[in-house]
């Protein structure tokens, strides 16, 4: 390595990196490339693997294995381009973040001329999942006891919005593949809302004609909301699955939907010990809810399967719904942050005028308690001195008196002024505060 590259080295932005701080992503693109990953991870206090992760979460090209001896030597592949940042993407890291992206970019050793710009529009390509659906499908069915409805409540929480049966997985995760490919073929990126936002995930109830005044529970629901973006703006993606009113019979402990009983089966379970009534339970139709994650703008709509499969040839017209709703959901959104920016500055104004009037008030309360203690002082030093008169009169008129009186009277006196104490006609204009000083 040469004199200059040791000096560059020597002067590494990574000396002054804290794990207290902020990393913003062109930030540790510049590190990374300055020196290896497991210096970078000893300064914050992680593990080069754990540095490796943030690099994909911010997508941030890093170098491949070997590259630091290849450049000791002179054979260093280029160093590729930050790439331009994504709707959506993380752009700022801290030491404990969380993670969602699962590909990694690490820098080939390839010539920049030879690297071609992805298009924008495309083919899509329903014959590999999306990159949110890539090994899901046991996560889903790791899940906890099933509801009477039958959906999959999975214990992992960091997944795609998509609530459904088990039996009606496959199918769901399908269509999911297909739109979120569509959108993105289209240029709007699907992927799972940051953990650094605050995305609203809209309300919905999977029964199907759902009576206002009948309890149900909540579904499962995932910690961030999945969101396709059109241009900047997010939109909210939610698959589930709909719930039909049928009759069930009660077995041992369970609810089994009669239509899905045999023939002996339902010769045999008979009341009294298998009574039957009516449940909610996963129909087999689905149901793709989109909206706006930001409640200043409230949007939502829902496609609606009236038999199973019906989804798959709405894509085309879920994404022109979704791009037409764009510019309307974006005007909302400028005149709700304007008028959050008017009623801001009059809150602060409002909080001015309130800590003038509580100063005035103080200014004014001061002055009182000021007038008040000087006057307290000047009552101190009358009486102070009328003290002082009394004893210095009655030490003169001693000498008037026999001896034995002047001795009663000078011990009096004595015992008198201790009892009373030092007094000093100015030990209260001492202590006394002017208004200012209050």
């Amino acid at each position: 390595m040469n004199d200059g590259e040791s000096e560059v080295n020597e002067a590494s932005p990574a000396d002054a990196l804290k794990p207290s701080e902020p990393l913003s992503r062109e930030r540790l693109y510049e590190v990374v490339w300055r020196e290896p990953m497991l210096r970078i991870a000893e300064r914050l206090g992680v593990s080069s693997s754990y540095m490796a992760r943030v690099c994909t979460e911010l997508r941030v090209p890093r170098p491949q294995r070997g590259y630091w001896a290849q450049l000791e030597v002179g054979k260093a592949p280029d160093k590729p381009a930050l790439p331009p940042s994504r709707p959506g993407d993380v752009v700022v890291w801290s030491v404990g973040g969380t993670f969602t992206t699962r590909q990694p970019i690490v820098a080939r050793a390839t010539r920049s001329a030879e690297v071609s710009p992805i298009p924008k529009f495309r083919k899509p390509a329903f014959d590999k999942p999306h990159e949110l659906l890539v090994g899901v499908k046991p996560f889903f069915l790791k899940t906890r006891t099933n509801g009477e409805d039958g959906l999959l409540r999975p214990f992992k929480r960091l997944l795609v919005d998509v609530v459904v049966s088990e039996a009606t997985l496959d199918s769901a995760l399908d269509f999911a593949n297909r739109l979120f490919q569509s959108l993105e073929a289209k240029g709007h990126r699907v992927c799972l809302a940051p953990g650094n936002t605050r995305m609203r995930r809209a309300e919905f109830d999977v029964r199907e004609a759902a009576p206002t005044t009948h309890y149900y529970p909540r579904p499962w629901a995932p910690d961030r909301s999945t969101v396709t973006y059109v241009g900047t703006l997010p939109i909210g993606l939610t698959l589930f699955e709909i719930a039909e009113r049928i009759e069930v019979v009660y077995v041992k402990g369970d609810y089994i939907p009669v239509r899905n009983l045999t023939a002996d089966q339902l010769r045999r379970y008979k009341e009294p010990y298998h009574w039957r009534t009516h449940k909610y339970y996963a129909s087999g139709r689905l149901c793709l809810q989109a909206y706006f994650p930001d409640w200043r703008a409230p949007w939502t709509k829902q496609w609606r399967e009236s038999k199973p499969g019906q989804l798959a040839t709405l894509i085309l017209q879920v994404i022109r719904e979704v791009e037409g709703i764009t510019p309307d959901l974006t005007t909302r959104l400028a005149e709700a942050e304007k008028k959050a920016e008017v009623e801001r500055i009059a809150r602060e104004e409002q909080r001015q005028r309130e800590r003038e009037e509580a100063e005035r008030a103080r200014r004014i309360k001061a002055r009182q308690e000021a007038r008040q203690d000087i006057l307290n002082a000047i009552a101190g030093w009358d009486q102070a001195m009328r003290i002082q008169a009394y004893f210095a009169a009655a030490e003169g008129a001693i000498g008037g008196l026999s001896e034995a009186e002047q001795q009663l009277v000078s011990g009096r006196l004595e015992e008198a002024r201790v009892l009373i104490g030092a007094v000093d006609p100015l030990a209260l204009l001492k202590q006394w505060k002017t208004p200012d000083e209050r």
